[in-house]
């Protein structure tokens, strides 16, 4: 016979944060990606510097955002 108790089924886990930081490092992969193949197909000059510049404030502003949603979840 099987010893469960109702206790062991109430200790249900709280889900994980949602890794924000993943999803960041994946956009920027992603831009850096369509960045250049845009270029290549479409013949297009991209400014290095400029290119990274915007990645980094982008990814800047959505971090920001997610910290200022994830206050709002916590009670």
């Amino acid at each position: 016979m099987s010893q469960h108790t109702e206790k062991q089924h109430g200790n249900i886990e709280p889900a994980a944060p949602f890794p924000t930081g993943t999803l960041i490092f994946g956009l920027i992969l992603l831009s850096i990606g369509l960045a250049l193949i845009a270029g290549l197909l479409l013949n297009l000059q991209i400014s290095a510097p400029m290119l990274f510049i915007s990645l980094v404030a982008g990814a800047g502003l959505i971090l920001v955002i997610a910290g200022i949603l994830a206050a709002r979840r916590t009670p």
